[in-house]
């Protein structure tokens, strides 16, 4: 069952699908969350990791954190985790990490506005 929002998992699985690596078998969008919480380490899925973090569109990793499915420090620590090579969305990642933690509580990402 897919308990993420509709447009979480739209996007989600939309930006899977269009990873091209080498391994034959395709990620879910349930392993490749895991994999971005470090709730699965599994070796075979680093190269999507990878792809997660090179090839798709900032926008669906934005939506990602909004609709609440992984945080930005979350992603932080997958970079870290699985040893990301740099790319424009690590480097945007980092930043937003490090902007969400440097943030007042009363506006923090978990405080409705």
């Amino acid at each position: 069952m897919n308990t993420l929002p509709p447009t979480t998992s739209d996007s989600l699985t939309a930006a899977v699908t269009t990873i091209n690596t080498p391994l034959p078998v395709r990620i879910g969008e349930a392993t490749l969350l895991a994999c971005l919480k470090a709730e699965k380490l599994e070796p075979k899925w680093r190269v999507h990791v990878q792809a997660f973090f090179d090839e798709i569109d900032a926008s669906v990793i934005h939506h990602l954190v909004l609709d609440k499915a992984v945080t930005f420090e979350e992603l932080s620590k997958a970079i870290d985790t699985w040893q990301v090579a740099g790319s424009e969305n690590e480097r945007w990642v980092r930043e937003m990490a490090a902007f969400e933690v440097a943030r007042p509580h009363a506006e923090g990402a978990a405080v409705p506005r």
